[in-house]
């Protein structure tokens, strides 16, 4: 091979790569952007947990099976508002989504977790605030011609927790990253 010039191998991927960018932007055209979306239904989700530090029961890799339904609090077409149902282990979150620029989502929510405390499990032990932000990356066209997020990335971030028990404990923190498709279809 001479200097500065590339090598078949590397010329053929780049060929490659270029022609799948290229199918890529085609297929984009026929999809109308995910920012244009209406965000409802329920999503099966697949989460993966990046940080739990005193958190029973989680490993940061851990991957996690989850229900999230979205329900738009507007009318029609994509809204400045949608109510979260989150379903989580053993219960259920609801919260407001606020749409912070097209197709992304922010809100914050808090729940209570057992804490253990002098020998015995207090139910509602500790608050746990957290924040969720939701990414639509895939839309479909319904019948009716409305424009429906079809898949979504997500994070849940808990960045610190306050203890409600009279007992000096080690809180903790968690967080996962998410991707899910809409199921209700």
């Amino acid at each position: 091979m001479r200097p500065g010039r590339p090598s078949r191998a590397l010329a053929v991927a780049l060929a490659a790569a270029t022609l799948a960018a290229a199918a890529g932007a085609a297929s984009a055209v026929a999809q109308p952007p995910p920012v244009e979306s209406r965000l409802v239904g329920t999503y099966q989700m697949t989460g993966q947990i990046t940080a739990a530090q005193f958190v029973r029961g989680e490993h940061v890799g851990e991957v996690v099976p989850r229900t999230w339904t979205f329900t738009p609090l507007c009318i029609s077409g994509p809204c400045a508002q949608v109510r979260l149902y989150r379903g989580r282990r053993n219960a259920t979150d609801t919260l407001i989504l606020t749409e912070t620029s097209p197709g992304h989502y922010s809100g914050a929510g808090t729940f209570f977790a057992p804490l253990r405390c002098a020998g015995q499990v207090v139910s509602a032990g500790e608050e746990v605030p957290f924040q969720i932000t939701v990414t639509v990356t895939a839309t479909t066209t319904a019948p009716d011609g409305t424009v429906l997020a079809q898949q979504i990335s997500a994070t849940y971030v808990n960045k610190t927790r306050l203890n409600l028990t009279p007992c000096v404990i080690a809180l903790g923190h968690d967080a996962a990253r998410y991707s899910g498709f809409e199921v209700t279809s």
